[in-house]
């Protein structure tokens, strides 16, 4: 397995080290499942870069519904 060198200031590595014994792992093994998690929820790249590009289908901000359709709030 590859090793990478991390520079981290004081702060975020001890909130690092903190989480890491939460979960009972290393920081090197916390670090690397945080680092997953955050790439596996990501939108491909290409898809980002054209959001918002389609001239055939403008983004338009929807209408506003009038306020009779609000229902009644209760208080708390």
């Amino acid at each position: 397995m590859p090793q990478v060198c991390l520079y981290l200031d004081d702060e975020v590595q001890e909130m690092t080290k903190i989480r890491a014994k939460e979960r009972g792992s290393s920081v090197s093994s916390y670090v690397n499942e945080v680092l997953r998690r955050d790439n596996e929820n990501r939108a491909p790249e290409e898809l980002i870069k054209r959001l918002g590009s389609w001239e055939s289908d403008p983004m338009k901000e929807p209408e506003e519904l009038p306020w009779s359709m609000d229902i009644e709030r209760k208080t708390l």
